[in-house]
C-alpha cells in the first residue's frame, strides 16, 4: 500500500474546508447513493470505480496487466480507508470495451446506469475521444493511464489523464532518432486519435530539427496491411539510405507490420522505431520476436516514471502475482484508483462535479508508484521522462531490455550500453 505523504494526510482535512468554502457544503452532507453495510459496528458506503479496459483487440496484453494493477490498488485502498476510520469503501467495475468506440460507450453508459460516476481508462484515446461527450454531459469523472493524443487536452471537461500527451513522446522519439544518427524518417501510422496526433506532432518535431518525414496512414480496422507496407518500403527507397522507420502501431497491428517487412529487403535493411504502443508488449516478443530483432529490435519509448520505494514494492507484489514486470500504465492505473479513492474520501462524496474539481489538488499533493501526478491546466500529467526498450535475443528467447533512457528536463537521450 503506498505511504501517503504528509501533505497528502493534510489533504484529506484541507479538503473538507475547501469545500465548504467553495460551496460542497451540500455534497459533504449528502450521502453517496450507495447500499450501506455494517463493517465492525460501523456504517460503510460501497464506492464503485467503473474502468474500460480493451481486454480483448490490439492491446489486450497491456489491458491484463492493467486490470491485475486496479484491483491490487482497490485492495490497497480499502486498506487504508479501515485504518484510516473512513467509512467509504470501494469495489471495481470493470468492463472489456475491445477497443472499440461504440463497445467503450455501451460499456459506459451500462456502468452509469449501476451508478458509476468515476471511470479508469479507457486506454487508447481513439476510445476515450469516443465517449467524452458521454462522459462529459452525465459528469462522469473518466481517469485515463494512457490516453496521450494531443487533441483530447481540453481543459474543464471531465477527462483527466495521469500520462504525459504525445507533446512529449513525440520530442523523445525525435530526439532518439537524431540520437541514432537518423535525418529522415519513414512512418507507418494507425489512423486514429492517437496515431495521427503522434504522427503530427513527431512530424512537426523532427522537421523542426533540420528532418524529413513522410508517413502511410492504415485503417486501424483493416485486416490486410500488405499495400500500406508496400507502400512504406517504397517511401523508404526514395528517401534513400540514411532512412529510419517509426511504426506508430498497437500489438496486433504491428505484428502483422513487423512480419510483412521482415520479409522485405528494404524495410530489413535499415533501423526500426516504435512507441507506448509497442513497448513491453508480451504479444509482440512472443509472436514476432525474431522479426523484430531483424528489425534491429523496434527502438520503442514509452512515459517512464521515477524510481521510488513505493514503486519498487509495488514492482515486487506485481511480479509475485503474475511473473511479468508491471508496464508504467499499469501504475498509472494503480495510481488513478488512489487519486479516486482519495478525492471521494477527501470530498465526502462520489459526485462527479465535485470530484471533478478537487481531484487536481489531489493529484498535486498525492506521491504514488508512478510518483508526483500533479496535472497541467488541461488535466493532464505535467510532463515526464521516457524509457528505451528494445527487443533482444537471451538465452530464455526475445525479452524486452531497457537501454536507455530520455530526460525531458535536458532534451537528451543516454543509452546504457549498446543499443
Amino acid at each position: 500500500m503506498p505511504a501517503i505523504t504528509k501533505e497528502a494526510l493534510a489533504l484529506l482535512i484541507i479538503g473538507i474546508i475547501i469545500g465548504a468554502i467553495g460551496g460542497y457544503a451540500a455534497a459533504l452532507t449528502t450521502m453517496p447513493a450507495q447500499t450501506a453495510q455494517q463493517a465492525g459496528g460501523q456504517k460503510t458506503i460501497e464506492i464503485p470505480i467503473g474502468a474500460l479496459l480493451p481486454l480483448t483487440g490490439p492491446l489486450s496484453s497491456f489491458a491484463k496487466k492493467n486490470e491485475i494493477a486496479i484491483k491490487m490498488a482497490i485492495k490497497d485502498v480499502n486498506e487504508f480507508a479501515a485504518k484510516s476510520g473512513s467509512k467509504f469503501r470501494f469495489k471495481a467495475l470493470i468492463e472489456d470495451d475491445q477497443l472499440d468506440k461504440q463497445v467503450a460507450l455501451s460499456r459506459l453508459q451500462s456502468l452509469a446506469a449501476q451508478n458509476v460516476k468515476i471511470v479508469i481508462g479507457p486506454m487508447a484515446s481513439g476510445v476515450l475521444s469516443g465517449i467524452k461527450n458521454f462522459a462529459d454531459s452525465n459528469k462522469i469523472v473518466i481517469i485515463s493511464q494512457s490516453s496521450t493524443a494531443p487533441s483530447l487536452a481540453i481543459p474543464n471537461d471531465f477527462v483527466f489523464r495521469v500520462v504525459p500527451t504525445d507533446n512529449f513522446q513525440s520530442k523523445a522519439l525525435a530526439k532518439l532518432i537524431a540520437t541514432k544518427g537518423f535525418k529522415k524518417v519513414a512512418a507507418i501510422y494507425r489512423g486514429d486519435a492517437w496515431g495521427v496526433g503522434l504522427f503530427e506532432a513527431f512530424k512537426e518535431r523532427f522537421t523542426a530539427m533540420g528532418g524529413q518525414v513522410q508517413g502511410v496512414k492504415y485503417d486501424p480496422n483493416a485486416k490486410d496491411l500488405s499495400g500500406e507496407v508496400a507502400k512504406l518500403s517504397s517511401i523508404v527507397k526514395s528517401m534513400g539510405s540514411g532512412t529510419a522507420v517509426l511504426m506508430i502501431s498497437f500489438e496486433d497491428d504491428g505484428i502483422q507490420i513487423i512480419k510483412l517487412a521482415a520479409q522485405d529487403a528494404t524495410l530489413s535493411s535499415t533501423l526500426w522505431f516504435g512507441t507506448d504502443g509497442t513497448a513491453l508488449s508480451s504479444k509482440i516478443k512472443d509472436q514476432v520476436g525474431a522479426e523484430a530483432v531483424k528489425l534491429g529490435g523496434i527502438l520503442s519509448t514509452i512515459f517512464q516514471p521515477a524510481k521510488n520505494p513505493l514503486q519498487e514494492k509495488f514492482i515486487q507484489e506485481f511480479k509475485a502475482q503474475t511473473g511479468e514486470m508491471p508496464d508504467a500504465y499499469s501504475m498509472n492505473a494503480y495510481d488513478a484508483v488512489w487519486l479516486a479513492a482519495l478525492s471521494v474520501m477527501t470530498a465526502g462524496t462520489d459526485d462527479g462535479a465535485t470530484i471533478a474539481k478537487i481531484l487536481p489538488t489531489v493529484a498535486a499533493h498525492y506521491f504514488g508508484v508512478s510518483g508526483n501526478t500533479m496535472l497541467d491546466e488541461n488535466g493532464d500529467r505535467a510532463g515526464g521522462d521516457y524509457a528505451i526498450w528494445q527487443i533482444v535475443k537471451t538465452d530464455k528467447g526475445f525479452e524486452w531490455k531497457l537501454v536507455g533512457s530520455y530526460s525531458a528536463l535536458s532534451d537528451s537521450v543516454t543509452f546504457f550500453g549498446k543499443a
